[in-house]
């Protein structure tokens, strides 16, 4: 239950920010967000690892975005800022770094198939994102060969930072 729980509480924040993002909602989006992923937070089993894991997902969000941005691959909608990713993005690679260890658990230790599954998850979810209306794509083709790409490093990583991050817990 616990699993299901956690996959809704992502969906629901995705929802929410690109829904957020593309009718002009984001405050409330984000304010809804942050308090999806306090709570998700407060009943997590690893409170310590889930907050590293969160930082290093935003931090690997927002280099990822904005280099998307930057390199003209695509543009995201939001009120605040263009050059850079959009406020609410950041909520959505947390709510993902918070699945880790929960819902999309039956992925640790199989990096091969983390990869191969977010090549295709990931540029399908910013395609979708788009489609709601929460950014664009400068050429179709082009961003979804670069997400691809990017989705094929991070989503193994994470994984991999995870394990990492849960063994250093357990030496200390």
């Amino acid at each position: 239950m616990k699993k299901l729980i956690n996959f809704i509480q992502f969906q629901a924040i995705w929802f929410l920010c690109i829904l957020g993002a593309a009718h002009g909602y984001e405050w409330q989006a984000i304010l809804l967000s942050s308090l999806i992923l306090v709570w998700a937070w407060f009943v997590s089993e690893d409170r310590q690892h889930d907050q590293q894991l969160v930082m290093i997902a935003i931090a690997i969000g927002i280099v990822a975005d904005t280099s998307l941005i930057w390199l003209g691959v695509m543009s995201f909608k939001s009120e605040f800022w263009i050059s850079f990713t959009p406020i609410w993005m950041p909520f959505t690679w947390a709510a993902l770094a918070m699945t880790i260890q929960s819902s999309m658990s039956w992925l640790l230790g199989r990096l091969k198939i983390a990869a191969v599954l977010g090549a295709i998850s990931g540029p399908f979810a910013y395609w979708a994102g788009t489609r709601m209306g929460a950014g664009t794509f400068n050429d179709f083709s082009t961003a979804m060969v670069a997400l691809s790409f990017i989705w094929l490093l991070v989503t193994p990583f994470l994984f991999y930072c995870s394990q990492r991050l849960k063994e250093s817990h357990v030496k200390l």
